[in-house]
């Protein structure tokens, strides 16, 4: 793809982006997205066979933006429950940072269909690296021994919610009201066991 059909793309994935975290899918189409774009929109074709094709690139695209921001805030050589801990932290950070990218995401993943439907690339290193931490986390018995999806929920959606709540207000935006969701996140998907020691460790500040 040359530069400049790179730069339309691109104008195209972030328009789509925009028109689904604020209209939801319901409203979604690829007219709403040229026009955001200012690219007529018998080009979208060129860049998307679809609908569905423009929604999928608009998945991988986002999820791996917050996957590597995600993952080049982790630390390889600290443990895995301090990785996962700097995790919710950086992924609250990106939130704020980029709140129609994570509420596309939501949308997207919140229609059960289209969520089938969705899949990420294969290659996405920043993705893998997390995906490999979980299975490390629950092969060591450190996270619990349920579906890794249901994991990530975990590590995710509270984050959102905290982050739009700060965004409207609702929530404070302090070091101590994030450290208190990351005690619950973490007492969600850690073992119990290795809950207390996270928590005997982190208030002893060491």
């Amino acid at each position: 793809m040359k530069l400049k059909d790179e730069e339309k793309y691109d104008r195209l994935i972030t328009a789509a982006v925009t028109v689904l975290a604020t209209g939801g899918l319901a409203s979604f189409s690829t007219t709403k997205v040229a026009k955001l774009a200012g690219i007529p929109q018998s080009n979208v074709y060129i860049y998307f066979a679809n609908k569905q094709s423009l929604l999928e690139a608009v998945y991988q695209t986002t999820v791996h933006q917050q996957s590597v921001a995600v993952a080049d805030a982790l630390d390889a050589q600290a443990s895995l429950v301090t990785q996962l801990q700097a995790s919710v932290t950086a992924l609250y950070e990106f939130s704020r940072e980029f709140p129609e990218t994570v509420t596309a995401i939501q949308v997207l993943l919140d229609d059960v269909a289209l969520k089938h439907q969705l899949q990420l690339k294969q290659d996405d290193a920043a993705n893998q690296r997390i995906q490999r931490l979980l299975q490390v986390g629950v092969a060591q018995q450190l996270l619990r021994a349920v579906d890794l999806n249901f994991i990530r929920y975990f590590l995710a959606r509270p984050v959102y919610h905290y982050a739009a709540g700060v965004r409207s207000g609702l929530y404070p935006d302090t070091p101590q009201a994030l450290a208190d969701l990351t005690a619950m996140i973490m007492g969600a998907v850690l073992q119990p066991a290795a809950y207390r020691a996270w928590l005997a460790q982190d208030q002893s500040g060491q």
